[in-house]
Formats: structure tokens, C-alpha cells, sequence
């Protein structure tokens, strides 16, 4: 078997880390050979070396090359003047979502977890690196947030971790089909996130999260409650 007819070497590139993807999501990256990918794609196994050195690199190249994706995905949201951090925040959410629902996503996730942690456990791939290289845009996000006024004066590793931990566990029951409303109403879930976020995050209150912290109308305040020694005295 040659190359496949009309395919140049991008062409390759990619039928390879396609065909990697599907087979490590359905059989595993333990359970898959390079003899499996190089016949998915319809080269040699020799050919794939060409291209990557090892099944571990093919392994880390599908991680790259998915924060490549979602920095490219997220960049006009991150670059764009921010008049109202909610509706910013409601996007970056929403758009977080709509991307673990794609079925290269879902794959990506069912590689990661179910072979990914072991790899990184046993030193073959530096996963953590690779994980922690994906946050950068939104830790470059947070720290503008915070020197814009908008966020309080925290640590922005922390601001994403507050902020990204939520829509993770979601991913987590997206991907187990758990029925629960909250997966349903997607977008719900997202502009509930944020509110709850903010609350905690925010400089200063803000939209919704403001009405909600208002101070009590002093016509509705309660009288204050007179002491049990302060009754005796009168």
C-alpha cells in the first residue's frame, strides 16, 4: 500500500490523527496498534513514522491539536471589548458547551480520560503540560477581567479554576447522558453559572447579581428586637 491517491502530505497528517482518534475512542489507545491506524488510513505502518515517532506522540498531537482548535474557536470572543462582563462571560460559556456537545469533542474527552490519566501516570506523556497550555487564553482572559475593574483582585489561575470547574463537571454528565435538566437546558445552565460566578468574583455588583444585593428598602427593614433585660426594665 502507497499513499492514498490525490493525498499530499498535510492530506496524511491528518487522515492519520483522524483515524488515531477514532480508534483510540472505540477500542482504546492500549487496545490500538499503529498497524490498526496505518490500515484505517490505507498507508503503511513505516508511513505514519514519517509523520510521528511514536503512538504516544500521535497520542499528544490530537491534545495539540485541539487547544489549537479551541484557542482559534475562542479568539474573536478573548480579543473583543468588553462592555458587559456578563454577556462575555455568558458567551465564553456557551460557547465552551456547544464545543464538549461535537463528537470530536466527545472523543477527545473519551480518550483523555479513559487512556490519558494512565499515560500520564506512568511518565509517557506530560498530559498536565499539555491540559494546563489550554487554559492560557482564559488565564490571559481573567487577568483583563481583573485590570479592567471588573473581577476582584485575585490569582486569574484561580479565577479559571472557579470558572472552568462547573463547566467540566458538566462535560462529565454530558458524556455519561446523565438525564437531568441541567444538561437539557444548556443555556440555562450557562447564564446560571456565570450569575453564580459573579457573585462571588465580581468587583462590584453587577446586572442580575445587583438587583439581587441590593440594599433592603429602609420601609421594609424589621424593627430591631428588644433584649429580654431591656423588657424588664421598663
Amino acid at each position: 500500500m502507497g499513499r492514498p491517491v490525490h493525498a499530499d502530505g498535510r492530506q496524511t497528517r491528518q487522515a492519520i490523527l483522524d483515524a488515531a482518534l477514532n480508534l483510540f475512542a472505540e477500542k482504546g489507545y492500549f487496545g490500538t496498534s499503529l498497524r490498526d491506524i496505518a490500515a484505517a488510513v490505507g498507508v503503511r505502518e513505516s508511513a505514519i513514522y514519517n509523520y510521528y515517532p511514536s503512538k504516544e506522540a500521535l497520542f499528544e498531537a490530537l491534545i495539540v491539536a485541539d487547544h489549537e482548535y479551541k484557542v482559534e474557536r475562542l479568539a474573536a470572543l478573548l480579543e473583543e471589548s468588553i462592555g458587559d462582563v456578563r454577556h462575555t462571560l455568558e458567551r465564553l460559556a456557551t460557547l465552551s458547551l456547544e464545543g464538549f456537545c461535537a463528537p470530536r469533542q466527545e472523543q477527545l474527552f473519551r480518550m483523555v480520560m479513559t487512556d490519558g490519566m494512565r499515560l500520564a501516570k506512568e511518565g509517557r506523556i506530560n498530559l498536565l503540560e499539555r491540559l494546563s497550555s489550554g487554559q492560557a487564553p482564559l488565564r490571559e482572559l481573567m487577568q483583563r477581567l481583573v485590570r479592567e475593574g471588573w473581577l476582584r483582585k485575585v490569582d486569574p489561575a484561580l479565577l479559571v479554576m472557579e470558572f472552568v470547574g462547573p463547566l467540566v463537571l458538566w462535560r462529565h454528565h454530558y458524556a455519561l447522558r446523565l438525564d437531568h435538566p441541567l444538561i437539557a437546558n444548556r443555556d440555562d445552565f450557562a447564564r446560571g453559572h456565570v450569575d453564580h460566578f459573579l457573585r462571588g468574583a465580581a468587583a462590584r455588583p453587577l446586572g442580575r447579581s445587583a438587583a439581587r444585593s441590593a440594599p433592603e428598602s429602609p420601609t421594609r427593614r424589621r424593627r430591631p428586637r428588644v433584649g429580654f433585660q431591656q423588657r424588664r426594665g421598663q
